[in-house]
């Protein structure tokens, strides 16, 4: 579909990290700023979605540069841009802001976004990286078939993970901007996350150093003390459901398992036999009943994961490792500080009262841990302490971080394998979610 353009030229950027200025050129076409590298470099090296949300005005702060303008752009940043006078500095902010004006968000369909490529399969279908026509934005477009949700009864499962993903706005958690349907299928368009998932990373480099598993325990810390205030156990913890950026912050993403209103069972309990085998806690094991310590005990495992390469109580016997998850010997390789060591252990007391992160404090006991010292929780949560790793992305259009089975299946859609048409469709009533429909279309994303 051929875009419309409505102005073009060049413009002097500010880095968002360094605040060294680089000249680009710039293309406004529709509902998205694309700008290049050079005026005849074919790939953009950023897209600038202009929603009802932007914001464009004049920069009254002092620079070297002149004919200054902000543009904010919801979910990444204000970006200070010079123009070469003020007339046209002032013909950009008039354009910008028609459209920032008249942008309406009409119902969407798959129509409405174009998919690029594969990124990833799970049980129910696939997901892809997709991009939305109208303001040539980056998705990640979640498709489950409603026929095996059906057959496996997940569908009060998959209203759950869609209702999560409604409320949830945090700099740590993938969140939901759309979803709709069709007579086949379920669709959850998602925040895209160029860097790919931390397992196809740790898989890579076999272990992390204690400084980066230091960001990366905090940033899924706040991101569970997040989901526990709103009374959400999320059960599912592994590298495969946290995804890294390219600015190298985590994102946790599938909520397919999650808990919600786990305060209002029965002593705060649920009995659900679900997660990954590798980390489940031995309460869950036991059939005694479990709460939200399940999700700080999963964490602990995940950081030893992250240090050594493997998790601790890891046997290809299934049974042997359930019989290890319950008695044995928490043990550490030679190399690790006494305070990760001291950290992983806490996490991975077996009684969960007695568990690191029990109790009503939850996550504050964990981030008070000596392992967190260095650590300011503030600066971390606005995502302004400084990533130690940072997976490299050559342009939006690169997923050479997703793992190639996935990247190189066919993009088109497969007849699914329980079809479930000309059934009742009420048990999908309310899937359909717009995000400035729903009225948050203003809440500030990261």
């Amino acid at each position: 579909m051929q875009q419309k353009q409505i102005k073009s030229g060049f413009l002097t950027k500010q880095g968002g990290r360094w605040k060294t200025w680089h000249k680009r050129y710039f293309v406004f076409q529709d509902k998205a700023i694309l700008y290049f590298k050079k005026q005849k470099s074919r790939s953009p090296i950023g897209v600038l979605p202009i929603t009802k949300s932007a914001k464009v005005s004049i920069a009254n702060v002092k620079t070297k540069k002149k004919h200054c303008f902000n543009l904010e752009i919801p979910g990444q940043r204000i970006y200070l841009l010079s123009a070469c006078s003020d007339e046209d500095r002032d013909d950009w902010i008039q354009k910008i802001s028609v459209v920032i004006k008249s942008e309406v968000h009409d119902k969407v369909s798959m129509k409405d976004f174009k998919k690029v490529r594969v990124i990833g399969r799970g049980t129910f279908g696939k997901v892809y990286l997709v991009q939305k026509i109208s303001n040539q934005q980056f998705y990640a477009m979640k498709a489950l078939q409603k026929g095996k949700l059906a057959e496996t009864q997940q569908i009060e499962q998959t209203m759950s993970e869609r209702n999560v993903l409604m409320r949830t706005t945090h700099p740590f958690l993938v969140s939901l901007h759309y979803s709709f349907q069709t007579e086949e299928r379920l669709y959850m368009i998602l925040d895209y996350v160029d860097g790919g998932e931390l397992f196809f990373h740790l898989k890579k480099l076999g272990t992390f150093s204690e400084d980066v598993v230091r960001i990366y325990a905090a940033e899924i810390t706040l991101a569970l003390e997040h989901l526990h205030k709103m009374d959400i156990v999320y059960r599912d913890l592994k590298p495969e459901n946290i995804l890294i950026g390219s600015d190298g912050h985590l994102r946790i993403t599938d909520f397919g398992l999650v808990k919600m209103n786990i305060s209002k069972r029965k002593d705060g309990k649920t009995n659900t036999f679900c997660g990954t085998p590798e980390y489940l806690a031995p309460e869950v094991l036991k059939d005694e009943g479990y709460g939200k310590p399940v999700d700080w005990w999963s964490l602990g495992i995940l950081i030893y994961e992250m240090l050594v390469g493997l998790p601790p109580f890891y046997s290809e016997n299934l049974n042997l490792m359930y019989q290890k998850i319950l008695t044995a010997t928490l043990k550490f390789p030679p190399g690790l500080s006494s305070s990760a060591r001291n950290l992983i252990s806490g996490l991975l007391i077996r009684d969960p009262v007695k568990r690191y992160g029990s109790g009503k404090e939850d996550s504050e006991m964990i981030k008070k841990h000596q392992f967190f010292e260095k650590i300011d929780w503030e600066k971390l949560f606005s995502k302004q302490t400084s990533a130690p790793f940072k997976p490299k992305v050559k342009n939006v259009y690169d997923t050479s971080n997703f793992d190639r089975e996935f990247t190189q299946e066919n993009i088109q859609e497969s007849v699914p394998e329980i079809s479930y048409m000309g059934r009742d469709n009420n048990a999908f009533k309310g899937f359909t979610f717009e995000e400035d429909v729903a009225g948050i279309g203003g809440l500030k994303k990261f």
